[in-house]
């Protein structure tokens, strides 16, 4: 009996209830704060769906866990383009970024609910900013390389950073400070932690394409090098085998000489014989 009591009060309430809040926000006047929370609730649920946390899976140090001080012998061989910094990380950010971007305040939807929901909003999306630049200064500054680094992913990572999630959050951020003043509502001023300039401009060249760039020059110079010293090595071959073939032309022209010299002194001789024997034969007759 008391079952059936307590079904004939709870149930005829709630439906009241459903019929209060039904009527109430199918109103006109109350379409954009609803508008808003539907904005407002795919934000939350997709941040649901995508991190935990303060985005502890992109800031913090898979290799490093801080239930122990030695770090696993699985997560030290993984490089931080597969823990941290991963495509599906990178993917979710841009998704997150534009969902919490979607839930700034338009006209008519300004009130303490809406605020309050903002307010979150805006907190998470510097959150999600301290943690990229946080992850991105560890791999642009070589303190976890512990396998092949995905450099065309960080270098995607660097221009997320720097052309989407920094200007966009810091304009949301300006943009619904003054209206969340008016709630006695404060945001942060600053975005945390944030990557140096000489640190992003490393990361957006791309820190591969510079040595593969070094590499070939290098391989260019050794190989302008090696043709320089086949020149050099030809060019001395060839005036060794000019100077070869002078000498040898001044030997025969030397053995021509001495071959005539000793011709001309052969006929020399015999015409001094001709007179001895000339002067013998006067003698006698």
């Amino acid at each position: 009996v008391s079952s059936i009591c307590l079904k004939k009060l709870v149930i005829p309430t709630i439906c009241h209830v459903n019929h209060y809040f039904a009527s109430k926000y199918q109103k006109p006047e109350n379409q954009p704060f609803r508008a808003f929370m539907a904005r407002y609730a795919h934000y939350v649920l997709l941040r649901a769906q995508c991190f935990g946390g303060m985005f502890t899976e992109i800031k913090e140090n898979p290799s490093a866990p801080p239930s122990s001080k030695k770090p696993s012998a699985a997560a030290a061989q993984k490089p931080i383009t597969s823990t941290s910094l991963r495509p599906e990380h990178l993917e979710a950010s841009q998704l997150l970024l534009k969902a919490g971007c979607a839930c700034a305040l338009k006209d008519g939807e300004e009130c303490e609910s809406t605020a309050l929901a903002l307010e979150r909003v805006a907190s998470d999306l510097i959150g999600l900013n301290t943690a990229v630049a946080i992850a991105l200064n560890r791999a642009l500054r070589g303190r976890e390389s512990k396998g092949p680094v995905d450099q065309a992913l960080i270098k995607r990572w660097c221009e997320f950073y720097s052309e989407e999630l920094l200007p966009k959050t810091k304009k949301m951020v300006k943009k619904t400070s003054a209206k969340l003043d008016a709630y006695g509502l404060f945001l942060p001023s600053r975005m945390g932690a944030s990557v140096a300039p000489e640190l992003l401009k490393k990361g957006l060249q791309g820190e591969g394409e510079e040595e593969e760039k070094a590499e070939s020059a290098a391989a260019s110079e050794s190989i302008e090098d090696k043709e320089e010293e086949v020149a050099k090595e030809t060019t001395k071959q060839e005036s060794e085998e000019e100077i070869e073939e002078e000498d040898e032309e001044e030997i025969d022209e030397e053995e021509e000489e001495e071959e005539i010299a000793e011709e001309e002194e052969g006929d020399e001789y015999d015409e001094y014989e001709y007179d001895i024997e000339e002067y013998y034969d006067d003698e006698e007759a």
